[in-house]
């Protein structure tokens, strides 16, 4: 798939994200805590952390890292974690700073869950290693980097040429790989990911990853480490994603776990804490607007929630007492609806759920409609 250019357009992105360092910190503690994270919460930084060099480490992903429109994403995740454990010490690197639009399938949305956080990276939605390996170098050029986090070789197991050596083709891909980000800087530190399995391809991935596992210390020089990130640790594509192949809030988790340990292993933060699992998509629905339709009928119109594929509406009947409200029939695609002939003179509340693959999220605010008496 195309990448969609360098770096989008960010109106909200912040002036200096580690300014509000202390306060990031603060406020997402007891998230991290609940479910999953560093053992115990580092103190706030300090007015001295700034003088502290800085570790800039880069991400290099595909669409299971750069992640889509309505997520938070592992590597927001990962931040959380080193802005408790290393505060003021990392420094996230890379050309750009988007997730892709599941909804219009393009590339260059900036529609995190959360922005606040140091975007940048190397993820790019399709990428193979074949197709990264080019452009590395440049990349390094223009973004000095000390640790490259590297999460590939899905899309290379499952469309190299043969189905028999598809694992060792990845695999010799990966050395290349490193071997040119060398040329640019000898003594950066490798962190290899174990790619994750969506389904039937469990037994390919997982010829891949002991690939990388037996070839870690002989890529290594004495300049430039390679450790292993068990990012597929725990990992269930029915439970740790969203569509099968892309990680929902849980399986963000799951992956940052792996990648923030084998940070640990190399002197970067601390270790992460148990992963306790079911973290619930946040997306929101918007509030609808409501029209009169003819024959006691309403149509209801709503904004999109980002990364949304569907949505429910539900209604609450308040002129009888209603107290909750109930999920209609049939999720939708798109952003309206019409329903059918309501009951002359009820005041009904109206609401929209969002739903993205197999992920439903929160309801949004209500909106009143009086339907007309009957003449």
């Amino acid at each position: 798939m195309p990448d969609g250019g360098d770096r989008a357009a960010s109106p909200i992105r912040p002036v200096s994200v580690r300014a509000g360092l202390a306060i990031l910190a603060a406020v997402t503690a007891l998230s991290i805590s609940a479910c999953g994270g560093a053992e115990r919460a580092a103190a706030p930084p300090s007015a001295h952390t700034s003088a502290v060099p800085q570790t800039r480490i880069m991400i290099v992903g595909d669409s299971q890292t750069e992640e889509s429109a309505g997520d938070y994403t592992w590597r927001y995740r990962l931040y959380q974690h080193l802005s408790l454990t290393a505060p003021g010490r990392v420094d996230f690197v890379g050309t750009r700073n988007a997730v892709w639009d599941n909804v219009k399938d393009v590339d260059g949305s900036r529609d995190y869950v959360n922005p606040w956080f140091d975007t940048d990276e190397q993820a790019v939605w399709g990428l193979t290693i074949a197709t990264a390996t080019p452009h590395i170098a440049a990349a390094l050029r223009d973004h000095p980097t000390d640790i490259m986090l590297i999460m590939l070789g899905r899309n290379d197991v499952l469309h190299a040429s043969s189905v028999a050596t598809a694992p060792a083709e990845a695999a010799a891909l990966m050395k290349q790989f490193i071997d040119t980000a060398r040329t640019v800087n000898p003594n950066l530190t490798i962190v290899l990911g174990h790619v994750l399995w969506t389904g039937l391809d469990v037994d390919r991935m997982s010829a891949f990853n002991t690939i990388l596992d037996q070839s870690a210390g002989a890529w290594s020089t004495p300049t430039s480490k390679v450790v292993i990130a068990r990012s597929d640790e725990g990992w269930d594509p029915l439970w740790h994603t969203w569509d099968g192949a892309h990680p929902n809030p849980d399986g963000e988790y799951v992956i940052t776990r792996g990648f923030a340990n084998a940070l640990a292993e190399v002197g970067v933060g601390g270790r992460y804490g148990p992963v306790l699992g079911g973290v619930s998509w946040p997306g929101k629905g918007r509030q609808p607007a409501v029209a009169p339709a003819g024959a006691g009928q309403v149509t209801l119109t709503w904004p999109a929630t980002p990364g949304a594929t569907q949505y429910f509406v539900e209604q609450r009947v308040v002129s009888a007492g209603e107290p909750g409200f109930t999920r209609l029939p049939g999720a939708i695609t798109g952003y309206t609806w019409t329903s059918g002939k309501l009951a002359a003179g009820a005041t009904i509340a109206f609401r929209v759920v969002p739903v993205k693959g197999n992920m439903v999220g929160q309801g949004g605010p209500e909106t009143l409609f009086a339907v007309s008496a009957a003449r």
